[in-house]
């Protein structure tokens, strides 16, 4: 795309695109600029249609081959991977879809996941002819149908939502800030803009690992990587079965659930080739055909308004909801800061964008020969194109390594919007850390928060203790176009191999902290027990030591970073051998 993007600003009269003052005066402009149009036309499609990502018979008779194979040598894990590609490359309702299931399902009830056999059993019998061959083969599935009836009386099918579940059930949320716990709130002010503080009307401190947030995106995506392994819809690792979309092989789901959540979006998504895009752009076409067009053309005067620099008109009900469309497209976008160049190429992005939405899906049929509805709907990409940036997170997965666990690490496998999450503001010394399960995020505390209406900060990927302060200031400006003014900028806070060896200004000394941070650097995994350890000890350091101007020494920062670290083992990750 950057190659189009560059030739297109060349035709471009940059002067005369300069004097547009909002994101609406910047679309028109372009899409009334005959050279611009005449270049799109002759321009190949970015969004054009995909052949990568086809069924394929040929292709889902050899994974079917290949799992039979694996099925005779009693391995069925290695099976069950082989016969999920079968279901995934078979065409919809063919007999070689009902092939790849009824085997799957066997499988699987050997693995003695028999709701999920019964599952497959069902689809494969729908799927059946009346010859003679089927019926044999109609006969031997119910016959395994009736063996997991039989067996599944003893069985507890595991939902993967329980862990989720569990930790809502412990907390009580904010009434006007649903994604947010009564223990935090949102203020606004003049330098700070909109942002979230401690909300601790008890006498004692908050302490770590109090949960502050608990928020689905609005809209995620997962990277090219993870496409074949993760699902598209809540960005879980695929354990055992997938579930594939009936037209293409590129998106697959953990459950039905996740696939019938996702047609409304991605009908729009499954025949257009979506590699050109980044992860930014790919995010802004899903914020689109998540939203839809019926609500966009519902809301398209007031809209409109705001790409055109005015204000949204706020809701009567006074709450903010995280699957609320104008709270993303209120977020932040730093049009004012960014220079020309940046705000042309960024344009030019959303006309290429949006033109192949409109001209290869039918996403806005109406908007075919409507000049209008191309400007509204390229103005709102450009609006996202700006924001996301700015406000979108990375979502990660840890990969925990057993033989290697001291080289476990975060790994990025997609990217969501949170409308919630984006109101907080980033220092380099965090007193809250972030982790996910699936794309769902939950912020916990990672200090002792000592009184109310205290700001709680997120990091925004700059450390003080892992990066310079000129790297810091020059990648948030770069990124967030902002100067950051936090402590450890202000009083130029030392690396970590500078910070004193102890706990800071004093000895604060746990058996129990020593015990579980060499378990876990010595190779260990780590228990459960480790969590509440971590957090104690972090507890006790800031009652001794609790000044926010107060530098804490190498073995808080070990603390902080062991705490993390046992997050994420029992949150969103995976353990491999390697």
């Amino acid at each position: 795309m950057q190659s189009l993007v560059n030739l297109a600003s060349n035709i471009i009269d940059q002067e005369k695109f300069s004097l547009c003052s909002n994101d609406y005066s910047r679309i028109q402009f372009l899409l009334t600029t005959s050279e611009f149009l005449s270049f799109i036309q002759k321009s190949p499609a970015i969004l054009d249609e995909q052949t990568t990502h086809s069924k394929c018979l040929k292709t889902s008779n050899e994974y079917r081959e290949k799992g039979n194979q694996s099925y005779a040598s009693q391995n069925n894990r290695q099976a069950l991977v082989f016969y999920n590609q079968a279901v995934r490359y078979a065409p919809s309702y063919s007999h070689e879809l009902s092939l790849a299931l009824g085997n799957r399902s066997a499988t699987l009830f050997n693995l003695k996941q028999y709701h999920l056999a019964i599952e497959d059993i069902h689809r494969a019998l729908d799927l059946l002819s009346f010859d003679e061959e089927d019926d044999a083969r109609r006969q031997r599935l119910e016959q395994r149908l009736y063996q997991c009836l039989q067996n599944k009386k003893n069985e507890n099918p595991p939902t993967q939502d329980n862990q989720l579940d569990e930790l809502k059930s412990n907390e009580t949320f904010n009434s006007n800030y649903p994604s947010l716990t009564t223990h935090a709130t949102i203020e606004t002010s003049v330098d700070r803009g909109r942002h979230v503080v401690s909300n601790n009307s008890s006498s004692t401190s908050l302490k770590p690992g109090t949960i502050i947030l608990i928020e689905k995106p609005y809209a995620s995506v997962l990277l090219p990587s993870a496409w074949s392994t993760h699902c598209h819809t809540c960005l879980r690792r695929i354990e055992f079965v997938l579930f594939a979309c009936s037209q293409c092989t590129r998106a697959i789901y953990c459950s039905f659930n996740c696939l019938q959540e996702s047609i409304a979006w991605h009908a729009f998504e499954c025949r257009l080739s979506l590699e050109a895009l980044d992860k930014m752009q790919l995010l802004t076409l899903r914020l689109l055909t998540k939203t839809g067009w019926q609500y966009l053309y519902k809301n398209k005067v007031s809209f409109e308004n705001y790409l055109q620099g005015n204000s949204i008109e706020q809701s009567e009900e006074n709450i903010y909801q995280w699957d609320k469309y104008e709270n993303i497209l209120r977020l932040e976008t730093n049009s004012t800061k960014r220079s020309n160049d940046d705000l042309l190429h960024r344009s030019i992005q959303a006309c290429l964008i949006g033109i192949s939405l409109i001209n290869n899906t039918s996403f806005c049929q109406y908007a075919f020969d409507n000049i209008d509805y191309q400007i509204y709907i390229c103005s709102l990409i450009l609006s996202h194109l700006q924001a996301l940036p700015c406000n979108a997170h990375e979502i990660s997965e840890f990969v925990y390594h057993r033989l290697s666990p001291l080289t476990s690490s975060c790994q990025e496998i997609g990217a969501g919007i949170y409308a919630t999450l984006s109101l907080f503001n980033h220092s380099c010394n965090p007193n809250v850390i972030r982790n996910f399960l699936g794309d769902t995020v939950i912020v916990r505390l990672l200090r002792s928060i000592p009184s109310d209406r205290m700001e709680l900060v997120d990091n925004y990927g700059c450390l003080s203790a892992t990066m310079s302060k000129h790297e810091r200031q020059t990648k948030l400006l770069e990124q967030y176009h902002f100067q950051c003014q936090c402590q450890p900028c202000i009083d130029q806070w030392p690396h970590y191999d500078q910070l004193p060896d102890g706990t800071g200004e004093k000895t604060i000394d746990s058996k129990e902290f020593d015990e579980a941070f060499q378990r876990l650097i010595q190779g260990n995994p780590p228990d459960k027990s480790d969590l509440n350890v971590y957090e104690n000890f972090l507890q006790q350091c800031d009652e001794q030591m609790p000044s926010e101007t107060c530098i804490k020494g190498k073995v808080y920062n070990n603390a902080q970073e062991a705490y993390k670290q046992c997050l994420n083992f029992f949150s969103h990750s995976i353990h491999t051998e390697d």
